[in-house]
């Protein structure tokens, strides 16, 4: 931290320096007219370089602190980028420095930004995108989320014969994020494929993101000759003995026509609704085998 402030202190002794000889320039030329005006122009242009070229390590060396939860390559390449754009603006600057008329390269450049952005528009809006995403980090590398479009609702299935089940299934993607670069994010899903998604897409979806617990309702019909109260009983002690289950709730949730629907409400570890689920129902199903 010592090493930080130290460098940051000589940046501003650094502009302070320039800016006073920058001042002493201007006055031997306009008010004490000594040095001709062509060399003021040479030596406005060598300062205004130097200016420049240091507020760009200024503004890198900002710009590192900024996203430096990023991988090095993706950070490396933002910088030269940004390096690059600000070369041609000090390319220009210098240019008006020495008195040329730099009003025809504006209007030529944004003249050939308007057509590049025309013909690259779902390529601009997927890189932008990507920089968004790198620098405010909604998501980042390692996280499991679900990606769920807007484009796309929610289903309510039916599964025969289990025509009470009101689960809800988000249609999207579930995995877990490998990378993220300038045009897409990739993640691995839950049977091992790649997915690769646009991050245009990425950026205007539904991001469902997975902490180390997680929620799971799980419903289990019970015949209507067995007691409820003793079905609660039963289902709680067999819930008890699942050893990812922080907490529970165990409801009757409906009846149907051979008997009623027991609700239980987990909160388990980890970030694997199947697993938890499908924990919970081996150790009911267990509980109810029993003579």
């Amino acid at each position: 931290m010592p090493f930080m402030k130290e460098g940051l202190l000589k940046l501003y002794l650094t502009f302070i320096l320039l800016a006073s000889v920058l001042a002493i320039i201007y006055a031997v030329t306009y008010i004490v007219p000594i040095i001709p005006i062509k060399a003021y122009s040479i030596f406005n242009a060598i300062v205004l370089i130097i200016i420049l070229y240091i507020a760009l390590r200024f503004l890198l060396y900002l710009f590192d602190r900024w996203i430096s939860g990023i991988d090095p390559h993706t950070r490396n390449t933002l910088k030269f980028l940004i390096s690059i754009v600000w070369y041609g603006i000090m390319g220009i600057a210098v240019a008006a420095a020495f008195g040329i008329d730099v009003s025809s390269i504006i209007l030529g450049s944004a003249f050939l930004s308007i057509v590049l952005g025309l013909a690259s528009q779902t390529v601009l809006s997927n890189i932008v995108a990507g920089i968004a995403i790198l620098i405010s980090e909604p998501v980042k590398v390692g996280d499991r989320i679900t990606i769920a479009t807007w484009q796309f609702g929610n289903v309510f299935p039916s599964y025969p014969p289990k025509f009470f089940s009101q689960d809800m299934l988000i249609n999207g993607y579930t995995g877990t994020i490998k990378t993220i670069k300038f045009m897409y994010t990739t993640m691995a899903d839950d049977e091992g494929a790649v997915v690769v998604i646009p991050n245009s897409i990425v950026i205007q979806s539904l991001v469902r993101l997975y902490s180390d617990t997680i929620y799971t309702t799980v419903r289990y019909q019970v015949n209507s000759n067995i007691n409820a109260n003793d079905a609660i009983r039963r289902v709680n002690d067999a819930v008890s003995r699942c050893d990812d289950v922080i907490q529970k709730e165990v409801l009757i949730d409906e009846t149907t026509t051979t008997g009623y629907v027991i609700k239980v409400l987990a909160k388990c570890k980890g970030n694997r609704q199947d697993l938890c689920k499908s924990n919970i129902l081996g150790k009911i199903i267990e509980e109810f085998s029993k003579p």
